[in-house]
């Protein structure tokens, strides 16, 4: 079953025209996943699903090889087949398979305390409840979240600036050229110059969030022994309110949007120009070109037409999914989020 015929599947469920052993396999889908499934479903959506059900699948499946006389009933079978199927579709780009990735030696339950030498690393751990805000040598801050970790090299503002991270943190990077900054968390590397990111880490096999509040970073996947033969190849290239999730288990980054993206300071100027956004039948597309200088995101109209549609209203307080909301409203429309840019659709102007 592949993800055309799968969503065919749900749609139907939704509809209440299944059969009643399609309900009864879309069902037990469901207690696998644990919560059930709103369609359309995003990428970064669709792989955290097929993540879910390898991890449940599997180990059916690996029993079942062992045992002559497996007992698994037929439809288990289907849902391990359907199951197979989806994550089938991103395995010929991506050459997943089966088994669970193992994660480097040093990024394991505790290891980053254990494993690190102490002439060679500086260790900083949060072992309390709240934020910790840890200071290093050239400047930069890092805010250690609850229960993470950090590890400095002692060669850190040499050539590079090296550190460790198990868990969250955001990091506000002091710009030097001259020496990257580089964060190895998990399978990936977040490098950068100078920025404000957020690195979000779970446990191993987990998927990895890095998320950009401000400049740029390249995130990596990181394969190699030797931790600095980085190949451009492997990674992607973050800009403001932009996000990246890594999967372990597929080698595959998916990008998107922040879950909540916030002016830039880039706008900084646009917003001495306009310090509200405040508008009395300004047409949409003009609305729409702030709010991307704003936001640093790119905001599509599927219909062209619908850019000269008039819009009055007051969004200087809201969010910005609220803000697209409101605009949405006037025009009897809707917005998607498509990896890193938001389409808007609608019928026209009311």
């Amino acid at each position: 079953m592949n993800r055309s015929a799968l969503l065919g599947l749900l749609t139907r469920y939704e509809a209440h025209t299944c059969t009643p052993a399609e309900i009864q396999l879309v069902e037990q889908w469901y207690e696998l996943l644990g919560e059930p499934i709103e369609i359309p479903l995003s990428e970064e959506q669709w792989l955290i699903m097929e993540q879910k059900l390898w991890s449940q699948v599997q180990p059916q499946s690996q029993l079942a090889g062992a045992d002559p006389v497996p007992f698994i009933r037929p439809l288990w079978r289907q849902l391990a087949v359907a199951a197979s199927g989806i994550a089938a579709a991103i395995a010929i780009v991506i050459g997943l398979n089966g088994n669970q990735k193992i994660l480097p030696n040093w990024f394991g339950p505790q290891s980053l305390i254990d494993k690190v030498e102490q002439a060679q690393w500086t260790q900083f751990v949060n072992q309390t409840d709240k934020s910790k805000e840890v200071k290093l040598p050239d400047g930069s801050i890092v805010v250690l979240s609850p229960h993470a970790q950090l590890a400095m090299h002692k060669d850190f503002n040499q050539k590079t600036r090296d550190v460790r991270l198990l868990g969250e943190a955001s990091f506000r990077v002091h710009r030097d050229p001259s020496r990257p900054f580089l964060v190895y968390s998990g399978d990936i590397i977040t490098k950068v110059l100078g920025t404000t990111f957020l690195v979000r880490t779970g446990d191993p096999g987990q998927p990895i969030q890095v998320i950009v509040q401000s400049g740029k970073v390249t995130v990596y996947r990181q394969t190699a022994k030797d931790l600095t033969n980085v190949s451009p190849n492997r990674g992607v290239i973050l800009t403001p309110n932009q996000k990246a999730t890594y999967f372990p288990d597929n080698e595959q980054f998916v990008t998107s949007i922040a879950e909540d993206p916030q002016p830039i300071v880039a706008a900084v100027s646009a917003a001495v120009a306009a310090p509200s956004l405040e508008f009395e039948d300004t047409p949409i597309g003009q609305v729409i070109h702030q709010l991307e200088v704003i936001y640093g995101t790119e905001i599509e109209l599927e219909q062209e037409s619908l850019s000269h549609c008039p819009f009055t209203g007051n969004l200087t307080h809201q969010a910005l999914f609220t803000k697209l909301e409101l605009l949405c409203g006037t025009i009897n429309g809707s917005y998607e989020v498509r990896g890193t840019k938001i389409l808007i659709t609608g019928k026209g102007c009311q």
